[in-house]
């Protein structure tokens, strides 16, 4: 519980005493669960009333974004170390109507669309240590107009398929038809990013101004103008992923007309057979079984008007079945190296563990609320969890001599304390004496996997 107060006690100007008591007991209830976290679960392994759990999940406006970005700056933040950005997605299937948010979202576990609810994350992620530190969430709210509008768009573009009456579409442009001025996208998912990213870089100008953090790292699905754009408006430089057979198109080398506007285009990239000037270097796996050759060079899309990319592919290749797949990345900062490309997006996976500890231990799985201000309070409250427990893990490693402690011995610890205290005191014997004896220790022992 100390170790608790001493982390959370960075927010006083950002909950009130009484709140922030109340969070202190419910993070230390909910390192206490080996059950699923649920607000009642909470109440009863805590020193908390039920009612002052459904308070505390109830309150408005609470800052989580800035909340994590306090903790973050105090206790983990390097000022010589290099930072990325990473975003992306996470779901979670729910049952019923009422949810807040609820609605019909894709879920990479599932391979489908399902009845879910959905949260865009921002994290910071350190290239030294390679941990990702999750600071900025936002659900992603569909109304029932975008709802209704995307399924009349895939009925009738099914329909339209299934129509073989319908006559071929006359080539070119059609006589007549003048420029429009191009609209700023209004997709979901880009809306409730830019809005994240502006709010969450704001705060960084405020709080972290000598932040080195230049690049954001985003994976397939936002691997396209729209967030190339995004990007470099906020002053950053994108780094993602192309599809497989993604049309790409040299800097072009001839002579150039006196009249006219510069060509700017070359020949196409023959990715099944690319030039081998532009060859890197090759690597092996572990277990020598996959020959990866990496080719790096500036290329041009169609899809991406008038930004030079520094592209990266890597041609994997099975040393026994000789079965070839391939892997493109790209960035629009033109200075990175292909080791800094491949290792920045392989870094942008860090948030998925971020997805993956908060549903397994800290209850973005398990919560039953379904009011907009509880779903919200306890998703943030889930990703908070992940930000505590890897500083409570760096402390007590060190206690208990034991490296590669993780998330579930962490939890039996504070298991143990909260059984051993609930003892000791009815015996009258010291509980914060006992916690630091050996006896303790070996309670704590019988539960753990690496202590």
């Amino acid at each position: 519980m100390q170790n608790i107060e001493e982390i959370l006690a960075v927010l006083s100007d950002q909950l009130s005493g009484t709140n922030l008591r109340n969070f202190v007991l419910i993070v230390d209830s909910i390192l206490s669960l080996s059950s699923s976290v649920t607000m009642l679960s909470i109440s009863r392994m805590g020193d908390i009333s039920y009612r002052t759990v459904q308070r505390f999940y109830a309150l408005k406006d609470i800052n989580w974004t800035l909340i994590r970005l306090l903790i973050f700056i105090r206790f983990v933040y390097n000022s010589s170390h290099h930072y990325l950005l990473a975003a992306d997605e996470t779901v979670e299937g729910k049952a019923g109507k009422s949810t807040h948010g609820i609605g019909l979202f894709y879920s990479s576990t599932h391979k489908r669309v399902i009845n879910s609810v959905s949260f865009l994350n921002v994290s910071l992620v350190d290239t030294v240590t390679e941990k990702s530190s999750m600071i900025g969430c936002q659900q992603i709210i569909k109304t029932a107009i975008q709802q209704a509008n995307k399924a009349s768009q895939k009925a009738s573009k099914k329909k339209l398929k299934n129509d073989k009456t319908q006559t071929a579409k006359p080539l070119g442009r059609p006589q007549g038809s003048k420029n429009k001025p191009k609209m700023p996208p209004t997709g979901i998912s880009y809306t409730t990013l830019d809005t994240l990213l502006k709010l969450t870089l704001n705060l960084f100008a405020i709080y972290l101004p000598n932040l080195s953090c230049f690049h954001i790292v985003l994976d397939g699905f936002y691997g396209h103008e729209d967030y190339v754009n995004l990007a470099i408006e906020n002053k950053l430089s994108i780094i993602s992923k192309f599809k497989k057979n993604a049309h790409l198109l040299l800097q072009y080398q001839g002579l150039q007309k006196q009249n006219g506007r510069p060509k700017k285009l070359g020949d196409k990239v023959n990715l099944d057979k690319i030039d081998s000037k532009y060859f890197v270097r090759n690597i092996l796996d572990k277990d020598a079984q996959v020959k990866t050759a990496i080719y790096q060079f500036k290329a041009h899309t169609p899809k991406i008007a008038g930004v030079l990319l520094n592209i990266v592919v890597l041609v994997h290749t099975h040393q026994t079945t000789k079965k070839e797949s391939r892997t493109i990345l790209f960035s629009n900062d033109l200075v990175l190296t292909d080791e800094q490309i491949v290792k920045y997006y392989s870094l942008r996976f860090q948030i998925e563990f971020e997805f993956r500890d908060a549903k397994q231990f800290f209850g973005l799985s398990d919560f039953k609320n379904f009011k907009p201000n509880q779903v919200t309070n306890a998703v943030n409250i889930a990703f908070t969890m992940n930000l505590i427990s890897r500083i409570l893990l760096e402390k007590y490693k060190i206690q208990f001599k034991a490296s590669k402690m993780g998330i579930l011995d962490l939890k039996t610890v504070f298991k143990a304390q909260k059984y051993i205290k609930s003892t000791l005191i009815s015996n009258n014997i010291d509980p914060d004496e006992f916690l630091s004896s050996p006896q303790f220790l070996k309670i704590a022992r019988l539960e753990t996997i690496h202590i």
